[in-house]
């Protein structure tokens, strides 16, 4: 199995691809498809209210989905993004094996380098 993150500009259009419709016009998730979370227009851009709270200023404009999946659909892949582990969501039990994927997808990023050794 494998757990990614998408974003789409389009994903009502690309949702109806990745479901299976029955007799009876229940939609269900394709069999490679175990679970999918639809997160939405996340926040691009934070600032603080005059009480100190955090308040989304801006969203994006690409909607955000987890798949987990059985067998990974290619056609997908120009829609998968790394945001840092582990962030808004992360499917339980699949926290470490994102978290490598991250960084094998951007070795140099802060959240991948070992940190320094203390220096006696």
């Amino acid at each position: 199995m494998r757990f990614l993150k998408y974003e789409f500009s389009n994903w009502e259009a690309i949702k109806p691809t990745l479901q299976q419709v029955d007799e009876e016009g229940n939609a269900s998730w394709i069999p490679a498809i175990v679970a999918v979370v639809e997160l939405g227009n996340l926040c691009i851009q934070w600032s603080t209210d005059e009480e100190g709270m955090k308040v989304c200023e801006a969203y994006s404009p690409n909607y955000a989905v987890d798949i987990l999946w059985n067998v990974e659909d290619q056609s997908l892949a120009s829609n998968i993004v790394w945001p840092e582990p582990c962030g808004i969501h992360v499917f339980a039990g699949w926290e470490e094996a994102y978290a490598k994927e991250y960084c094998e997808a951007n070795p140099d990023a802060p959240y991948c380098q070992a940190p320094e050794p203390p220096v006696e």
